[in-house]
């Protein structure tokens, strides 16, 4: 429809062929950021912004078997289930990791992948994998004898 109306030139164009070709440019407009932002996963043109803070890297985790990778002193309730406290230790050791580091970190200690699994999944080489997860052992190891939360 928009083609029709771009080949006609503005002057020969009627009040509401004007205003519908307005219309269909903005529809045409709005789909493609849309489309932009679905590719990226992020605002579309934004450099600095919001999106790129830790808003999108705040997880809460809900799976036990985390723990397992960050110390033997937490203890599951009776339960089964993660006490508070200590899914806000978690969450403090995590916070060091970027977003890339702590997915890779998430998939091989929590879902149990393995560095050629997760490589395939996030299209990326198997190198890139362990260099990630070296840099999060690193992180958490440091933050965990550092900060004064996890110690508690």
């Amino acid at each position: 429809m928009y083609k029709a109306f771009e080949e006609t030139e503005e002057k020969k164009l009627t009040v509401q062929q004007a205003a519908d070709k307005k219309i269909i440019s903005s529809i045409i407009t709005d789909l493609e950021f849309v489309i932009e932002w679905l590719e990226k996963g992020r605002l579309p043109g934004a450099k600095r912004g919001y999106d790129r803070r830790d808003s999108y890297q705040r997880m809460l985790l809900k799976d036990p078997k985390i723990i397992d990778a960050f110390s033997s002193e937490v203890k599951n309730e009776p339960d089964g289930t993660v006490s508070q406290t200590d899914l806000e230790r978690i969450d403090d050791a995590l916070s060091v990791l970027t977003r890339r580091e702590k997915e890779i970190f998430i998939l091989n200690k929590v879902q149990l992948y393995s560095y050629d699994e997760i490589a395939e999944l996030l299209n990326v080489k198997k190198s890139t994998v362990q260099t990630n997860m070296r840099r999060a052992e690193i992180k958490l190891s440091k933050r965990m004898n550092e900060s004064l939360f996890c110690l508690a």
